[in-house]
């Protein structure tokens, strides 16, 4: 649903929109940053929509019959883009200078980047002739991503290894940062350190690569139940052990009513951190196995709650609560609204004694 600028301005410092107009109209409500969607490496054509930009044959990938290489796409197409193409280059830079030209805008967000030409492939048939290295597609698709107007956030922590990712991307020209669409939660699953897709202590070591880098750290959570209140703080409790003041960004893509996607707990903020992981989120695992993160002060909307600590149980059997818990007497509670629909976070008495699997809390004193 749409929501009023002033609401988003005020509660929301990333908007993402396909219109010019609304990006205006969250700047002019006293909104910071607003960021429209490119897709770089796919061109999707469906029944009423083809995607924009002007790319002839040479952008595309082909088969060694001749046929683009392509996959299917929600109710259409979405054909190859060769990023080490000029052609395909140019196509793009076109797109980002419409993007800039129609003003509003602060960041491209460029969808799909990939670490490896394998991963970018995924599901496309035929291969394509034209490219056969990770190199041609990585140098070709910085090659790309520098030619737009804009800086530009690349969707990539999900698309292959989210340390490689960061790698490869972070610190090449014109990328101001990396975002992970499935942040330590997707659909009905917390990640663990299981070997399923990445690991979570991955995914948690790219955000921490990414913003000493001085890069924005865009982390999307995903829940598909009907109840995410768990799921909400496994990710946020993640999130927190990473957390940078500067650079890291919380976006909780969670269902609730009206999809809006703001939620009260993240207007708890720890200040004052009296632990950080550095280069490794190792260093915070604790004796028990549980990896903890303690901080000096938080507040909730401006209001302060004492010091706080977050917990997270990554791994796939149950673990004992770390010695730190002692500290602390009370835990965020939750309910299972969005923040415009009233949802409200509190403070409960109950403090666990152990995490069960893919679990956490977060505590105060």
């Amino acid at each position: 649903m749409g929501v009023p600028s002033g609401w988003a301005a005020a509660w929301a410092t990333f908007v993402e929109t396909g219109d010019s107009t609304n990006a205006n109209q969250f700047h002019n409500s006293g909104g910071k940053f607003a960021v429209a969607y490119t897709n770089p490496n796919y061109y999707l054509v469906e029944p009423g929509y083809t995607a924009p930009g002007n790319y002839p044959e040479s952008a595309f990938g082909h088969g060694s019959s001749g046929s683009r290489t392509q996959r299917p796409q929600g109710g259409g197409t979405e054909y190859y883009l060769l990023s080490d193409s000029t052609t395909s280059q140019i196509g793009f830079q076109g797109v980002a200078n419409s993007i800039t030209a129609a003003g509003g805008y602060n960041y491209v967000y460029a969808d799909g980047i990939s670490d490896t030409l394998s991963e970018s492939l995924y599901r496309m048939a035929p291969t394509p002739t034209e490219i056969s290295t990770d190199a041609q597609y990585v140098d070709g698709m910085k090659t790309l991503l520098a030619l737009s107007p804009l800086p530009v956030l690349a969707n990539g922590y999900n698309n292959g290894n989210p340390v490689l990712e960061e790698q490869e991307y972070i610190g090449s020209t014109n990328v101001a940062g990396a975002f992970g669409e499935a942040c330590f939660t997707v659909s009905a699953q917390a990640y663990t350190d299981s070997p399923y897709h990445h690991p979570w202590s991955d995914m948690a070591n790219a955000l921490l690569a990414t913003t000493q880098r001085g890069s924005y750290a865009v982390c999307g959570g995903r829940g598909t139940l009907a109840d995410n209140r768990a799921l909400r703080t496994y990710y946020l409790a993640s999130w927190w052990l990473t957390y940078d003041p500067n650079y890291s960004v919380s976006l909780e893509e969670f269902e609730s009513d009206g999809d809006v996607y703001v939620f009260p707990e993240q207007l708890v903020v720890p200040m004052n951190p009296l632990q950080s992981a550095g280069s490794s989120i190792a260093s915070l695992k604790s004796s028990t196995g549980a990896y903890v993160r303690q901080f000096g002060a938080c507040y909730y909307d401006k209001t302060a709650w004492g010091a706080c600590a977050a917990i997270v149980n990554a791994s796939t059997g149950t673990e004992n609560m770390p010695s730190a818990a002692s500290n602390y007497h009370h835990s965020l509670a939750l309910d299972n609204n969005n923040l415009y629909y009233g949802g409200r976070a509190s403070m409960s008495s109950s403090v666990p004694t152990t995490l069960g699997p893919g679990t956490a809390v977060i505590l105060f004193q």
